[in-house]
């Protein structure tokens, strides 16, 4: 498990996104009604992020609403990330003729904004190197990260989120484990029958 962030960056962002993320806590806290956890993520309402993709600027952010999603925080610099992210795609591929399932995989650089270009190279080379066939997405200015560290208890790499048909985060994983993807794969099955 990697850090977010250090807390001179946070304390940057924290004065410009403020605001923002002050609207989108309450905003979230008042969509709370999922089942107790430890984990102040479940039962939050993920809306729309401004997230650019990494292969095609001009392609549409996802959006969460009607779709079970698997919403990963991964990096090309973080060991455990890199890790994970193949049973991620895995359980995606497994999946990818169904329409109502998404992986939205996040590539962040290891502190701060990330230029978009300098994460779009390093992502596609990390990518093509390791022959893993994915549509990742960025967070160029950091905005994303931030309403997720200040309300879906975001802390480490990876992080990935487990989001409803409804866009309520329903499961939460930090840090990677072997054992996860069984895991991941079970709370997958689950939402998915929300779909049929």
């Amino acid at each position: 498990m990697i850090p977010l962030i250090h807390s001179k960056i946070l304390s940057v962002w924290l004065l410009r996104y403020l605001p923002v993320m002050a609207a989108v806590a309450t905003a979230t806290a008042s969509g709370c009604g999922g089942p107790l956890s430890t984990h102040p993520a479940i039962g939050r309402t993920v809306g729309n992020l401004p997230l650019v993709s990494i292969a095609d600027a001009s392609r549409q952010p996802p959006t969460f609403s009607g779709k079970v999603t698997v919403l990963n925080f991964w990096g090309t610099w973080c060991g455990p990330c890199r890790r994970e992210l193949p049973s991620l795609v895995r359980i995606a591929g497994r999946l990818a003729t169904q329409p109502a399932f998404q992986l939205v995989a996040i590539s962040c650089g290891s502190g701060g904004p990330d230029p978009i270009q300098d994460i779009a190279t390093t992502t596609q080379a990390f990518l093509a190197h390791e022959k893993i066939s994915l549509d990742a997405w960025a967070d160029p200015d950091g905005f994303v990260r931030m309403i997720f560290a200040e309300g879906y208890g975001f802390e480490a790499y990876p992080t990935t989120y487990l989001i409803g048909t409804d866009a309520r985060v329903v499961a939460v994983w930090t840090g990677y484990r072997s054992r996860d993807e069984a895991d991941m794969a079970r709370a997958i099955v689950e939402a998915m029958k929300q779909t049929q």
